[in-house]
């Protein structure tokens, strides 16, 4: 468990002293009706609770099993935060410990009233258990990504089979788009100002409304299957070592790479590495995005895609046919196999700085901590998973069918 900073804990003994300073103008109140409800997060917790109008709300939490309105300032590191509305997110949790809350409420500057009922939660990652979401229709969906509309809102787009597209504003009701292309879209992105979608016949459209797209030129009729970018770069990998690279998403130049494979994925890290992989354990490594070198992958499947985990270092994780997982820790010079404990085909890979999470064929999906040592998880569905996002504290897949299932 993390000690104290000097700042927390002057923080609290302020906090302290405010809570002896009240009994002003204003009067304790009951806790809140049915108490609170407390659903733990990835390093949080949402707490809510039922207001009533006019009454303030002081939150109190310590990583225990107990809390206390009254003497909370004895348990080592509680918490008090005044004046606070529902739902409320608490972040900076520790994931795998327990944390307990309650509530308690005042009339105007008055002394707070008894607290409500502690409840105490366990913060974890989401990942472990699925729920079904919205069908996106017939085609299958084969990538997802997030970005900002022309219209300031932020969207989630997801594409796939005969050019389909589906926007939301919260990833779990959908409407459907224009078709952004008559030809099957494999990935789509957010970058360079716009969304950008590559697929089937070396297509790559754009737009920035999701309803309007323009076809770039791309010159090739090689399929593209993946996109990613670094904020100033875009580059775009598909069939038979095709590779294109644009710095505005409208125009795309051919870019050589030491292989005629299929390439299927694509990633950019922080540390200034760009990394594809594709067919046959196919992996190429590059800091420019321009110039690429082949390293040995360390096993032969296909490989679907690739991710990386920013920690205090990082780490790549790549993951294929088969089950098929390896695993990197210095820029993607050396890769080692490891056990992913399936034979499905893993599809895409999601990455945050808790864990990793793979989906694929058969609803697969196995979450790692540390891209060693691997976890099924029952996604509740049969289909083959294509895509993953993760953000605002929850995990969307996409797939076969349009299928859609949800972690929170």
């Amino acid at each position: 468990m993390r000690i104290p900073s000097l700042s927390q804990a002057l923080a609290a003994i302020l906090v302290a002293v405010l809570v002896s300073a009240c009994g002003g103008s204003g009067s304790s109140a009951p806790p809140p009706a049915g108490g609170i409800t407390v659903k733990a997060g990835d390093a949080s917790a949402t707490v809510t609770w039922t207001s009533t109008p006019g009454v303030k709300y002081w939150l109190f939490y310590a990583p225990s099993n107990t809390i206390s309105s009254s003497d909370w300032i004895n348990i080592p590191g509680s918490r008090a935060i005044l004046d606070v509305t529902s739902p409320y997110v608490v972040s900076g949790l520790a994931n795998g410990y327990t944390y307990s809350f309650t509530l308690n409420a005042r009339n105007g500057d008055g002394p707070g009233g008894a607290g409500a009922p502690v409840v105490s939660i366990v913060p974890r990652p989401a990942g472990e258990t699925w729920t079904a979401g919205a069908n996106l229709g017939t085609n299958t969906v084969r990538s997802i990504t997030y970005g900002t509309g022309a219209d300031l809102v932020g969207y989630f787009l997801a594409v796939g089979d005969a050019g389909s597209t589906y926007r939301s504003t919260d990833a779990l009701s959908w409407t459907a788009q224009p078709a952004a292309a008559n030809v099957n879209l494999n990935a789509a992105t957010y970058a360079l100002g716009k969304f950008i979608a590559v697929g089937a016949s070396g297509r790559i459209t754009y737009g920035t409304d999701l309803s309007t797209w323009t076809t770039a030129v791309s010159n090739t009729n090689e399929t593209l299957n993946a996109i990613a970018s670094n904020g100033a770069l875009a580059i775009a990998v598909g069939n038979n070592g095709t590779v294109r690279s644009s710095t505005d998403g409208v125009t795309w130049t051919a870019v050589a790479v030491p292989t005629s494979q299929h390439l299927n994925a694509i990633a950019y890290s922080g540390s200034g590495t760009w990394l594809a992989v594709g067919a046959g354990g196919t992996l190429l490594t590059s800091t420019t995005g321009t110039t690429w070198t082949a390293v040995a992958s360390a096993t032969t499947a296909n490989l679907n895609a690739i991710a990386v985990q920013t920690l205090t270092t990082y780490t790549y994780v790549a993951a294929g046919d088969g089950g098929a997982v390896v695993r990197s820790t210095d820029n993607g010079a050396t890769w080692t196999s490891q056990n992913s404990g399936t034979t499905s085909d893993l599809m895409a890979i999601s990455p945050t700085t808790s864990q990793f999470l793979a989906i694929g064929s058969g609803g697969a999906v196995l979450t790692s901590a540390d891209g060693t040592t691997w976890t099924a998880r029952n996604s509740g569905t049969s289909a083959k998973l294509h895509a993953i996002i993760n953000g605002f504290a929850k995990y969307v897949a996409l797939g076969q069918g349009g299928t859609s299932i949800i972690s929170q």
